[in-house]
């Protein structure tokens, strides 16, 4: 017992000068960090393509030197009081060091100058601890979370925050960290997001369940709710903000709600704020009710096909040729008229039989099969058209300009904040110019009418609706609306989703988006959102009994070929009277004068 006790004292004076040793060689080795080995670790971590100082005097407090900083990466060196737009000047890979000699004014200067990009990493040099926990605390509440701070010049010891799921301040020792900046939104932990959705269908709808509960459909709703998913998040609805019916348009109103996404889209443009995320490419033009179609008795006299006004000229070409042909070959006068010849060519542009006279030349042979093959095209040409519109009836005069759209007094049925969006990419001279087209109302009733496709207005739609609508017209024989591929508002456009100024989910969301759309569950989302209307009530498959896909014939669809006959036939009569009666006139002068 005695030796086992002997042993285990030398054991434990061994155990308790190997930790002194490592604890001297680790404080030894804290205390020989730099802030140039410190900035080289980050700036291998970031690669950063310039570094921001700011301090309030540069002569005030020494937190860096002139050697501190890397020969590769450009400095710019401000202080307190100018207020510079860092994104727009120079670019927003930056690396920020902020030297709180000043702490209430440089903070307001450096929220300022990284306007749209607080996200953008900075490291703070403070003096002491209660400096960095206010300050961490103002960083969260101005949406900065990739901050550092070091203390008193002490480079071995790092201070951070987590800002989710609750405020906690973290020390960590230099020579221990494999990643200075560590991500803020990979886990939540449950945080609350709040959002709102614009209830535009089919981005967004707001329904109420069997227990009367308001809930989110459409696809951008089931976007949001898998992004919160990602960052293990709760998604919660500001049903406060929503209306019960009517859409609402979150351009302006998502930088004055307390929100963190307002589930819509709108226009980007060039003059849009930093803060909105593309999500769709589209255009905007008119959807307008299908024209009413030609009537069957209409269909035999319809002469304007294509090509048929130029084969009708080339065939009386052809006869006046063969006129001439003949009359060369006989060795007499060329001559025009031929009653023979305008048989022949009629019956032959008739594609009817007819008997060729014998020991033809092969020039006049050669004029015959032209004739022949013409007439052929031509009738076969008429009758598979007509054969068409047997079963597809064509559409009367298509509506292709604002001057037709008076005329029928068909309007454009939309609500104010679409009115002044047209009135502004269109033009003031455009807009007035046609202003009395268009027939304003509440969101509601324009929703309402535009996803029931109520054919008494025509509409204003883009690419991520009118699929939609496309969809609700295949049961119909006839589609009851039609994409206008002649009026339209804006060819190209890119929809975005607007956040609130300094997001800090600007660029969590933006990765997110595409990587949604790269795997094709954005287009899935959209697809499927169809179904979910139509369960919900809000569209419907549209079904027309009254629209037969065919019909017999009946008496009335030969109207203009009963007509034709009786002229035509009435015309015969009296030319048969004519040469009758010429012919006696004749045999009268003739017997007159043999007498």
């Amino acid at each position: 017992v005695r030796l086992f006790l002997q042993l285990g004292v030398v054991n434990l004076k061994m155990w308790l000068e190997l930790l002194i040793v490592l604890l001297v060689t680790s404080l030894v080795n804290n205390q020989n960090v730099s802030l140039t080995e410190v900035i080289k670790s980050v700036a291998n971590e970031l690669s950063p393509d310039s570094i921001l100082l700011l301090r309030f005097e540069e002569k005030s407090v020494a937190c860096w030197n002139e050697n501190s900083f890397l020969d590769n990466v450009p400095i710019l060196n401000f202080n307190g009081d100018p207020i510079v737009p860092i994104r727009s000047k120079f670019n927003s890979n930056i690396l920020g060091l902020v030297c709180l000699d000043n702490e209430g004014k440089i903070m307001e200067t450096l929220y300022s100058n990284l306007k749209d990009m607080r996200d953008a990493p900075t490291i703070l040099f403070a003096l002491t601890d209660k400096q960095i926990h206010d300050i961490f605390l103002e960083c969260r509440i101005h949406k900065m979370l990739n901050v550092l701070a070091f203390k008193n010049l002490e480079w071995w010891i790092v201070y951070s925050y987590r800002a989710f799921p609750t405020f906690e301040i973290v020390k960590r020792n230099v020579s221990g960290i494999h990643r200075y900046f560590e991500p803020q939104l990979k886990d939540l932990g449950g945080h609350v997001l709040k959002a709102m959705p614009d209830n535009i269908m089919p981005r967004t709808v707001v329904y109420r369940d069997r227990n009367g509960n308001r809930q989110m459909g459409g696809y951008l709703g089931e976007f949001i709710r898998n992004y919160a998913r990602t960052l293990n998040a709760t998604l919660k609805i500001r049903w406060d903000l929503v209306p019960e019916e009517g859409m609402t348009h979150l351009s302006k109103v998502s930088q004055i709600i307390d929100v963190d996404f307002p589930i819509g889209i709108d226009l980007l443009d060039i003059d849009s704020p930093k803060h909105k995320i593309p999500i769709e490419i589209s255009s905007m033009f008119l959807m307008i009710p299908m024209e009413p179609s030609v009537p069957r008795a209409e269909f035999f006299g319809i002469l304007n096909l294509p090509g048929l006004p130029g084969v009708i000229p080339m065939t009386m070409i052809m006869t006046a040729v063969l006129c001439v042909a003949y009359r060369l070959e006989s060795g007499s006068c060329p001559r025009y008229e031929s009653w023979v010849v305008a048989d022949k060519v009629l019956r032959g542009l008739l594609a009817q039989p007819f008997i060729l006279p014998r020991c033809l030349c092969p020039k006049i042979m050669f004029i015959y099969w032209l004739l022949l093959i013409s007439g052929f095209f031509m009738t076969n040409y008429y009758s598979a058209n007509l054969e068409t519109w047997l079963v597809h009836p064509p559409t009367g005069n298509r509506i292709r300009t604002w001057e037709q759209l008076r005329h029928v007094n068909l309007k454009i049925l939309t609500v104010r904040n679409e009115l002044d969006f047209l009135s502004r990419v269109c033009g003031t001279k455009f807009f007035e110019s046609n202003q009395d087209m268009f027939a304003i109302t509440d969101s509601a009733d324009y929703q309402r009418r535009r996803m029931t496709m109520d054919r008494s207005y025509a509409y204003t739609v883009t690419l991520t609706l009118w699929p939609h609508l496309q969809k609700a017209q295949v049961r119909l024989h006839r589609p009851s609306f039609r994409r206008s591929e002649e009026i339209v508002f804006l060819p190209f456009l890119v929809l975005a989703m607007p956040l609130p100024e300094n997001s800090i989910y600007q660029n969590s969301l933006q990765r997110y988006a595409e990587r949604t759309r790269q795997s094709g569950l954005y287009r899935f989302w959209f697809e499927r959102s169809f179904d979910e209307l139509t369960r919900l009530g809000k569209m419907s498959y549209m079904v027309d009994d009254q629209d037969q896909a065919y019909r017999d014939l009946k008496w009335e669809d030969f109207s203009f070929v009963w007509l034709t006959f009786v002229v035509l036939n009435s015309i015969s009569l009296l030319l048969f009277l004519l040469e009758l009666g010429h012919y006696r006139w004749q045999m009268r002068e003739t017997h007159l004068s043999l007498n």
